[in-house]
């Protein structure tokens, strides 16, 4: 059982554990045999999940789940069509199993919950089911040979309620073949573990941060799949298609009669300037930009043509006399002018910033070699003093004074130290008479 680290408790795997590196183990599969033992089970099962007659559905008899299928076939189990995986597969589905480089077999019950469950979220937002998308909410787990999702640390968890793991005698023992009337467009077979590279996080683009900021929004809180799962969900996001819609065809104006193809170019420019500003993308665009768009937008409203100007006959193109299109053009090179000083203007005042960088740069190191060498004069002055003091008090009368009382205390020591050794060699001398007389300066 796999634990999102974040609330709410987000149960993500079939499995006991997680293992830090996942290796791939069919031995743990060639374990189970499969319970649908006859043609009708298999048939009746692939009737309610709504299979396509077209795909066969056959017993996998002695074969294991891991077994190489035959040609144009892949293993199924029931508990993953309980858990909402549908035939034919979507292009989402194909995608997330080729890039980790599993069979459809690989997935747990609950990996498939989580896979569906995404795929009916990003219906119900709006958006388009993303592989980058899916992958910056969830991370890859694996044990022996099977495979579940667990939502990446930061992401936020999308989902709770998930159904309690069934015992691996039940759900690893209900599988079947089904063979496909075209080509799988993802691994039937069981392969080498995914690389480092797939569970990494992904590199997500300006549309995919759009979508993840849409699926937040909509959902503030975790989804309970035990509810969100329902037939009716599942029949809307499957019978869906949001990423095969194409966007509205682009404008298109009758071809003019007579004129240049610079006639051309101002026709077009004058006509329809707000239709051109609409189309072009705000995101990430310089501010710069957007306001020039946005005066563009302006003049284009302002000298926009009156319909008795306007040739009224549906057979001709518009024609537009030459004051006419003199006025846009002219504040359009307005607008061209003032850029361009404003760009000037910029330049100059990074040079400014430049050279003020330089000059404060070398003031800088000015103060610093003028702090050193104050700090050194400064250095040299206290030990002169130290040295001045030191020869004043050598010549000072305090210092003959002191010398001479230490003189004084060592010649009574010694003397009496003589007198000592004196009397030891000869005890019949006067203690008395024994007087050294003091030094004279």
């Amino acid at each position: 059982m796999e634990i999102c680290p974040t609330s709410p408790v987000l149960i993500l795997s079939d499995t006991d554990s997680d293992d830090a590196a996942a290796t791939l183990s069919r031995s743990a599969s060639e374990r189970f045999t499969s319970s649908l033992c006859t043609q009708a089970e298999v048939e009746a099962l692939c009737k309610k999940h709504g299979v396509p007659p077209e795909f066969t559905a056959q017993p996998a008899v002695d074969r294991r789940a891991c077994t190489p299928p035959r040609r144009g076939a892949t293993c199924v189990y029931a508990h993953a069509l309980e858990a909402g995986l549908r035939f034919p597969l979507h292009a989402f589905f194909s995608d997330a199993l080729s890039h980790f480089r599993l069979a459809p077999s690989q997935l747990t019950p609950n990996g498939w919950r989580v896979l569906v469950g995404f795929f009916v979220l990003c219906h119900s937002a709006g958006v388009p089911p993303s592989l980058a998308v899916f992958r910056h909410f969830f991370s890859l787990s694996s044990r022996n040979g099977w495979y579940g999702f667990k939502c990446r640390k930061g992401a936020g968890a999308l989902f709770t309620g998930l159904t309690s793991p069934k015992s691996d005698k039940e759900w690893k023992r209900g599988f079947f073949f089904l063979t496909s009337p075209e080509p799988w467009a993802c691994p039937v077979r069981w392969g080498e573990p995914p690389s480092n590279i797939s569970t990494s996080g992904p590199a997500l683009s300006s549309n995919d941060k759009k979508s993840v900021a849409k699926l937040i929004h909509k959902h503030s809180a975790a989804v309970d799949l035990r509810t969100f799962l329902s037939e009716n969900n599942l029949a809307a996001a499957f019978s869906s298609n949001l990423a095969g819609a194409s966007p509205p065809p682009p404008l298109q104006l009758p071809p003019p009669s007579t004129g240049s193809e610079v006639s051309d170019l101002i026709l077009d420019e004058a006509v329809a300037p707000a239709e051109k500003v609409k189309a072009e993308p705000e995101w990430g665009t310089p501010a710069l930009s957007r306001k020039k768009r946005k005066l563009e937008e302006v003049a284009s409203t302002k000298y926009e043509l009156r319909p008795s100007e306007r040739n009224t006959s549906p057979a001709a193109p518009t024609m537009l006399s030459m004051p006419q299109v003199a006025k846009p053009l002219g504040y359009a090179l307005e607008l061209d002018e003032n850029q361009t000083a404003t760009e000037r203007d910029a330049a100059a005042l990074r040079e400014q910033l430049e050279e003020m960088k330089q000059v404060m740069e070398a003031e800088r190191e000015k103060a610093k070699v003028e702090l050193a060498a104050a700090k050194q004069a400064a250095e040299t002055a206290v030990e002169s003093a130290k040295t001045a003091a030191v020869q004043q008090f050598l010549g000072s009368k305090e210092y003959t004074r002191l010398v001479a009382e230490q003189a004084l205390a060592a010649y009574e020591r010694g003397a009496e130290v003589m007198k000592n050794v004196a009397l030891r060699l000869n005890p019949r001398l006067d203690a008395a008479k024994l007087l050294l007389p003091l030094p004279l300066d």
